[in-house]
């Protein structure tokens, strides 16, 4: 059962990639389109939806902050994530045990979406994350990045 739920979501997001994701993207505000991507990718797993939480978008602001200012050469600090920024999600009252950074960089957000997305392909349909946050920077490099954080109780 675990292998076909695996195999539904790869081709979910495959679906999303290829060619129905470009409407999941197109709203006025970028993170929600991210939301809406991340949505829809968990929709095609037996678990049940992720629910929106603040504090997890609050630690993907953090990171994708961190990010930006390593990037460009102003950071004190490499990133903040490492790709487990359960320190960062602890600081700020979130109290799950499992916390996974998912990011994504492109010059065009439905590419840098895209890497979210392939970045999450297991993460996403794991039904032991429960709830999630978003963050969307158009960066002074050029870049769009995306980040999303996923917790597990």
């Amino acid at each position: 059962m675990w292998s076909r739920q695996i195999g539904v979501g790869a081709a979910a997001l495959m679906l999303l990639i290829g060619n129905g994701f470009e409407g999941a993207v197109a709203a006025a505000d970028p993170s929600s389109g991210l939301d809406q991507a991340v949505v829809s990718a968990r929709a095609v797993s037996a678990c049940g939806p992720l629910r929106y939480d603040p504090r997890a978008a609050r630690v993907a602001d953090i990171v994708n902050q961190s990010t930006s200012g390593y990037i460009n050469h102003v950071a004190d600090n490499v990133p903040a994530d490492a790709t487990h920024p359960t320190a960062v999600a602890k600081d700020l009252g979130i109290t799950g045990a499992k916390v996974i950074s998912l990011q994504g960089a492109s010059r065009d957000y439905g590419d840098s979406v895209r890497g979210v997305l392939l970045e999450g392909r297991n993460a996403i349909p794991d039904c032991s994350y429960t709830d999630f946050g978003t963050s969307v920077i158009n960066d002074e490099s050029g870049y769009i990045l995306t980040v999303v954080i996923l917790v597990g109780p």
